[in-house]
């Protein structure tokens, strides 16, 4: 669970939660304009997501740049190997929207008159994994939830969720950056990251990716 002393701060009140809440329902009946800009990538970027398309990504260690648009993720292919040493360092480039990263495999559903409606991933790639953040800007808020989370950037302004209160995952502000270090851990085979802002409307506009976890 989530080290509230180390990280410097309160656990957060359900006020706060009512608070998050409500901005993601107004974001929720904002609309959706769906946009596709990649233009603001390098061309090592654009390189890698072109190869991401074609067959499986080579094996990725190190620091990894995750470009979050609106609504995509560049790449939104990667393979990893258990025990290899991961930084991600996310950026969020929208102009105007908040974006998150879920990793997770399955779906928790809520009823709706419309159908079923995903939530977040049913198994959370994080639980008991230790994640270090180690680089932060513009980072709305951060759900722990069962990951061991050690942050070296102090100190910080983020609402973060008690462990119940949904997969691990950053929400970035626009522009926001935040950077997560760890060991891939013994968890191999396929898991897809997405956002799920807006009642899951970001993922099924696009936003999601798959990360495939090779065996040591």
């Amino acid at each position: 669970m989530a080290d509230y002393d180390n990280l410097g701060i309160e656990p957060p009140n359900g006020d706060e939660q009512t608070d998050w809440s409500r901005r993601q329902f107004v974001l929720g009946v904002s609309g959706l304009a769906v946009a596709g800009a990649v233009g603001l990538f390098g061309r090592g970027v654009i390189a890698r997501a072109a190869q991401s398309i074609g067959g499986q990504p080579p094996v990725e260690q190190g620091l990894i740049h995750v470009y979050q648009g609106d609504y995509y993720y560049v790449p939104n292919r990667m393979t990893w190997k258990v025990g290899d040493r991961v930084s991600i360092l996310l950026h969020n480039t929208s102009p105007n929207r908040f974006h998150e990263m879920m990793i997770g495999r399955g779906f928790d559903t809520i009823p709706s008159p419309f159908g079923p409606v995903k939530t977040q991933f049913k198994e959370d790639f994080w639980d008991g994994v230790d994640v270090t953040i180690s680089k932060a800007d513009s980072v709305d808020n951060l759900a722990a939830n069962k990951a061991h989370v050690t942050s070296l950037v102090k100190p910080h302004p983020w609402l973060i969720t008690a462990p119940g209160n949904g997969n691990f995952s950053p929400t970035l502000d626009p522009g926001g950056t935040i950077q997560m270090d760890f060991t891939v851990p013994n968890k191999p085979g396929k898991w897809l990251y997405g956002c799920f802002v807006q009642g899951f409307r970001h993922y099924e506009a696009g936003m999601k990716g798959e990360i495939n976890i090779l065996k040591a």
